[in-house]
């Protein structure tokens, strides 16, 4: 911008006055804001001028801020002419065709409007007489709005857009009904390329879409869905020392590492360590009691007898691989002849530790039961399930440690409601340790 020069004794007219305004809004429209929207043109801001449905009969266009270039302009003046509006404005369309559809379009352009209009001294040039006059002291730019209406046809076209203006919108217009909703309206605004229209080049970038104009908006939601699902080819996880919050979602996991661990935690706070959970038994569980022994549906059972006082035990070996604090399980199945009436089996679980405790110590017990389990049916499989530990993987409040032993007691007792008289089946074979 060439700056305005007033030398001693030299004629200043009200032009020159006027040149400067102007003068600082090339410097900054056509120089400056020109380069910050990466050389954007003829285009709006964000929302701005977003036409919208409003009737059949009438659209709105939203308040707004753009430019328009117009190279025919001279200095001083700009070439980027702002485009304003600083509220929204309602557009009436034309009556619908009675028998075919048109296709209307909004447009805009640049326009210069008087602003204020105050009272001024004016000496006339001839006369030297001294008045009061109201005179136009100021101008504003504002967005000058045009509604072309297209041709009704059985196919219409869209008509031209008239020289000077941006098209900023296409409208569907039915026969006879008009407008028919918001889906009616096209926008064909340009955006200025910043905010979430702005691009970048990714073309040296591994894992998001690679490409020399990715828009900004795109490449957030690619790295947005990397935090929120991960990228399975080689995942770091950072030690987060202590457990995260839980996630607010229910049925979402949170997979993370503390001490070297890998754990996971649901939406109910439990903290679960990765590999931690597992069974054994099944065909290798060595029931040994006083229970009757026989051979029944070609499988081998143990006999719980109504008041009989039996017991049948087993030694479970805790894997190298548990985790301790993570409470483990044991689940058996039962049967009854009897299709009706009650029964319960409770647990006694023994903790021998490793390296300190006798084989066959009592020392350290937990006790737990089936709870009272219904006969709906003759010969109905049931599993039941009794906690061998606490829930912090404790017995007695010792902690069970990979390569300890847990001997645990089975027995049968009496329910709440009728017992059954029959014998209990306990299937040695379908017994499954839970360990987490």
């Amino acid at each position: 911008m060439s700056r305005r020069q007033f030398n001693d004794g030299q004629e200043v007219i009200y032009q020159d006055f006027n040149d400067m305004g102007a003068g600082v809004e090339r410097e900054l429209y056509d120089r400056v804001i020109y380069e910050l929207v990466n050389r954007g043109e003829d285009a709006v801001f964000s929302d701005s001028f977003t036409v919208s449905y409003v009737s059949p009969t009438q659209v709105s266009v939203l308040a707004g801020v753009g430019f328009q270039s117009d190279v025919t302009q001279v200095d001083p003046e700009p070439n980027k002419r702002l485009l304003y509006r600083a509220s929204s404005t309602a557009i009436n369309l034309t009556p619908a065709d009675l028998t075919n559809d048109r296709i209307d379009i909004v447009c805009m352009k640049e326009a210069r409007v008087d602003g204020a209009t105050e009272s001024r001294k004016y000496k006339a040039p001839i006369t030297d007489v001294i008045s009061n006059q109201n005179f136009v002291v100021s101008n504003e730019w504002e967005a000058e709005f045009l509604l072309v209406a297209g041709t009704p046809s059985g196919s219409p076209a869209v008509p031209a857009t008239p020289a000077g203006y941006l098209k900023i919108a296409e409208l569907d217009v039915s026969a006879v009904t008009g407008l028919s909703g918001s889906g009616a309206v096209t926008d064909t605004r340009d955006i200025m390329p910043i905010g979430s229209s702005a691009t970048i080049n990714s073309l040296a970038f591994v894992k998001l879409t690679q490409s020399a104009t990715l828009a900004l908006q795109a490449a957030l939601a690619e790295v947005d869905a990397y935090l929120l699902n991960g990228d399975m080819d080689d995942n770091v996880f950072k030690d987060s020392v202590t457990d995260p919050a839980v996630p607010p979602t229910s049925g979402d996991l949170k997979l993370y590492n503390k001490g070297g661990v890998l754990f996971t935690r649901d939406d109910l706070g439990t903290v679960t360590p990765v590999g931690s959970g597992g069974g054994g038994g099944g065909g290798g569980a060595d029931w040994k009691g006083d229970a009757l022994e026989s051979t029944e549906f070609n499988q081998k059972v143990k006999e719980f007898a109504q008041g009989g006082g039996q017991s049948e035990y087993l030694y479970i070996k805790v894997p190298q691989g548990y985790l301790a604090g993570r409470q483990v399980q044991i689940f058996i199945g039962h049967y009854s002849p009897s299709a009706s009436n009650e029964f319960k089996m409770q647990s006694t679980s023994y903790l021998v530790r490793k390296g300190q405790d006798a084989i066959d110590s009592v020392s350290n017990s937990h006790v737990d039961n089936s709870g009272d389990i219904t006969n709906d049916q003759a010969n109905e499989y049931r599993e039941l399930s009794m906690d061998v530990t606490d829930a912090s993987g404790q017995v007695n409040g010792f902690a069970v440690n990979p390569g300890d032993l847990i001997k645990v007691k089975l027995e049968r007792i009496a329910p709440g409601g009728t017992e059954d008289t029959a014998d209990i089946r306990m299937v040695p074979t379908t017994t499954e340790v839970k360990f987490g």
